[in-house]
């Protein structure tokens, strides 16, 4: 029997009839079916609410995780180019190190050799002799 149906049929019972005990129960029991009926429906939303707050947690996760794999491929050649860019800088600071023992190298060798002039071994690589010394110095740290 319907809900409805059950709470139509007993409205149209005749209070006056029934003892003051009988009417007070029969009013308990509609109300208790009123009750019960809203609260299933209190029941019912809350689970429809919690279906749609689901789907849309799944939609969430779903792109959150296209965004964690975007985000981890882009890492994943920073990281290259940031190893392709420590392999240039090592090899740029070899290089630099051996031009400055070249040019220390030919520097001692103008001071070594007697200059033809008193002014070509510092004119040459515009340097003093206490400079190309305190260069000297400074590439053997």
């Amino acid at each position: 029997m319907d809900c409805s149906t059950t709470t139509a049929a007993t409205t149209t019972i005749n209070f006056t009839t029934l003892s003051s005990a009988d009417g007070r129960r029969l009013r308990r029991m509609i109300s208790n079916r009123e009750s019960a009926r809203r609260s299933r429906m209190r029941k019912q939303r809350h689970l429809e609410d919690l279906r749609s707050r689901v789907g849309r947690l799944r939609l969430e996760n779903i792109a959150v995780a296209e965004r964690i794999a975007s985000i981890s491929g882009r890492c994943v050649l920073v990281r290259r180019e940031n190893e392709q860019l420590k392999s240039e800088s090592a090899a740029l600071c070899r290089r630099l190190s051996e031009i400055r023992q070249l040019l220390f190298l030919r520097q001692l060798d103008c001071l070594s050799s007697p200059p033809a002039f008193p002014s070509a071994a510092s004119s040459r690589f515009g340097l003093s002799n206490e400079q190309i010394l305190y260069n000297f110095i400074i590439i053997l740290k």
